[in-house]
């Protein structure tokens, strides 16, 4: 590019992809990369830094000063079908480069219709993860829809608050606090059968299951500021969820002179059930996150199927921490190859698919230890949670990361037959 102007607008274009993408809940690392391909397409070289409240695009024209442009990137949730448009948009343009203003007329398009889920289905997806949840963790059928209904009641305040920019650490304090309650008090009155299923249904709606694993992926990967970034949201979140749950389930206990309300099933479901089970919570997380079909099947499947494999292990003597990492080892690999079947991030698979198997149960049950006064129970828990999410990352991050390198193995390899194919032609 010769044109001043030209390399302007592909700067320009260059930090609204990038904002799209991270404004979508996309990865950094994808991020990155989709802007880095998008300049060396247009043969203009530079550098992309990404955090998740920045980004930060140079570039360097031959015999020109550096370009540099940042955009802020402030609170988002995740739209999956964004990222993927966005992400797809990306590959037309490295593939066709056309001129900068066409991109941007390109991009234009791509933001000014999304496909997004009403607000009647969203509260269906609500109803339905929490549900599901209720029963995958020996809930009865009438806790569940209990826990449903309690789900959907969250939704409908969390939408609230964010409208009204109450931060998020607010948000999940009372919220778990109106989860805990509510379960609790259904329980003392009959309602409910099992307070701590149908709670742990609703509550592993606010569990930053998502930000979990991203952050373990972003440290591993190199991008530590951003990691180290999410990991402190991470914890934030938690201790808000530790918070709201432990005082409704203290406040719960005073009223009811008791020390306990509610305890899980003893006997737990079949097998299918319990599968079922997590790919409906899929299903319903598909909606929460803008998934459409087929992509909601394949992340019903992908749940299914980590489950499943963990069971299979379990059957077979496997320690728990092991039936995990086989679960969430198998769940990557289904991710990665649905990813390059449809063209596009693995990220839209894997991350849905994973959410049952966060281990939300594991901070109830450290809170409800901690009140009755077992603090040696209590660690233990705590210290089991945190490994299982660790576990959980491992195994995910391991074959991600051996398909990256033969990603990376490829196309040296093709990048040695171009380099010898020019060779020829200069022989």
């Amino acid at each position: 590019m010769d044109n001043r102007n030209e390399i302007k607008e592909l700067l320009d274009l260059a930090v609204s992809l990038g904002y799209r993408l991270m404004t979508c809940g996309a990865e950094i690392s994808r991020t990155e990369e989709a802007v880095t391909r998008l300049l060396a397409a247009y043969g203009v070289p530079g550098d992309v830094f990404a955090i998740p409240s920045c980004l930060i695009v140079t570039i360097c024209p031959e015999g020109e000063e550096p370009m540099t442009r940042m955009r802020r990137i402030g609170p988002h949730g995740t739209d999956v079908d964004g990222i993927e448009r966005y992400y797809a948009l990306a590959r037309q343009l490295c593939a066709e480069v056309p001129p900068p203003e066409e991109a941007h007329a390109r991009l234009r398009e791509v933001k000014n219709h999304p496909v997004r889920y009403r607000t009647a289905a969203l509260y269906g997806g609500y109803f339905l993860a929490a549900s599901a949840f209720a029963v995958f963790f020996g809930g009865t059928l009438s806790d569940g829809f209990l826990a449903g209904i309690c789900g959907v009641l969250t939704g409908a305040f969390l939408r609230m608050m964010t409208r009204w920019k109450v931060n998020s650490f607010f948000q999940t304090i009372t919220a778990s606090f109106f989860i805990g309650a509510v379960s609790q008090t259904l329980t003392r009155f009959g309602v409910i059968r099992y307070a701590d299923a149908a709670a742990i249904g609703a509550l592993m709606l606010l569990v930053p299951g998502m930000l979990m694993t991203d952050s373990m992926r972003d440290i591993i990967y190199g991008d530590t500021l951003s990691g180290i970034n999410k990991l402190v949201q991470v914890f934030l979140t938690t201790a808000a969820l530790l918070l709201g749950t432990g005082v409704a389930l203290r406040l719960s206990y005073l009223a009811w002179d008791s020390t306990s309300v509610g305890v899980s099933l003893d006997v737990p479901y079949p097998w299918w059930i319990q599968t079922a089970a997590t790919a409906l919570a899929s299903g319903g997380y598909c909606i929460l996150f803008n998934i459409h079909i087929p992509g909601i099947f394949i992340c019903m499947a992908g749940g299914g199927l980590g489950w499943g494999v963990s069971l299979l292990a379990g059957h077979f003597g496997a320690p728990v921490l092991l039936c995990y990492f086989l679960a969430a080892a198998a769940i990557s690999l289904y991710a990665e190859i649905m990813a390059r079947i449809r063209k596009f991030p693995a990220f839209s698979y894997l991350v849905i698919a994973l959410l049952p198997l966060v281990p939300g149960a594991g901070v109830y049950y450290t809170v409800e230890y901690l009140l009755q006064g077992e603090r040696a129970m209590s660690v233990e828990q705590g210290m089991r949670t945190a490994a299982m999410a660790g576990v959980l990352a491992v195994g995910m991050l391991m074959v991600s990361s051996l398909f990256r390198m033969a990603g990376v193995a490829g196309q040296m390899k093709k990048q040695k037959k171009r380099d010898r194919a020019g060779d020829g032609e200069n022989g």
